[in-house]
């Protein structure tokens, strides 16, 4: 399987029903892109697990999208530049793989915060994820001037290089740095298999 962008951070109930529809129509989960920019939502109560739910009473993805949101653009009705807002909203849509409306919010977030590596490198997998891999690098690119030793950024531009641009060369280095910078990387293992993959590729 093709390693793919993956993000950090914590699961919300429209996460958790999108990742169910995903799995159950699809059959796999998704890979390996780092997200950067999650916020802590609050939620008034726990939510049902969703084995406890009937299928019946399952509320659609759509449904929890709306749901998830709707705090959140009653926020922005009265502070439009409420940066946390903005990039909850950016994550619930890109959670949702509704990637241009994710692209949206962020890019309203780095309007008013524009050296956040964290938010630049989630609009760059949101570009990736829409087929844009020129551009999920660029955003890549602008992360790591703000953040040299940004490393989920590196991890990112490893993975796009890799699969967006068929350039092992390219994913080798950026990982390598990562390397160089973080030795003690959380997903080490993770970064040494798919150096591996690419140094088969580069031969």
């Amino acid at each position: 399987m093709k390693s793919q962008p993956a993000k950090s951070s914590s699961w919300t109930n429209v996460q958790v029903y999108t990742a169910i529809a995903v799995v159950l129509v699809l059959g796999l989960l998704g890979g390996y892109l780092l997200h950067s920019s999650g916020t802590p939502q609050e939620n008034s109560a726990p939510a049902p697990s969703a084995a406890s739910l009937p299928a019946s009473s399952m509320p659609s993805p759509a449904q929890m999208l709306a749901t998830e949101t709707q705090p959140l653009l009653a926020r922005l009705q009265s502070h439009p530049k409420d940066v946390e807002a903005l990039i909850g909203l950016g994550n619930d849509y890109y959670d949702a793989s509704q990637w241009n409306e994710a692209i949206g919010y962020y890019q309203r977030a780095l309007n008013e915060t524009p050296s956040n590596p964290d938010v630049r490198t989630d609009m760059g997998i949101a570009y990736f994820y829409s087929g844009d891999a020129d551009r999920a690098l660029q955003e890549f690119d602008r992360a790591l001037k703000a953040d040299p030793q940004h490393v989920q950024t590196l991890f990112n531009v490893g993975v796009v290089k890799l699969n967006g641009k068929n350039d092992p060369k390219g994913a080798i280095a950026a990982w390598e740095q990562l390397l160089r910078i973080d030795p003690e990387y959380k997903d080490r293992a993770k970064v040494e298999s798919l150096l591996a993959e690419a140094k088969a590729k580069a031969k």
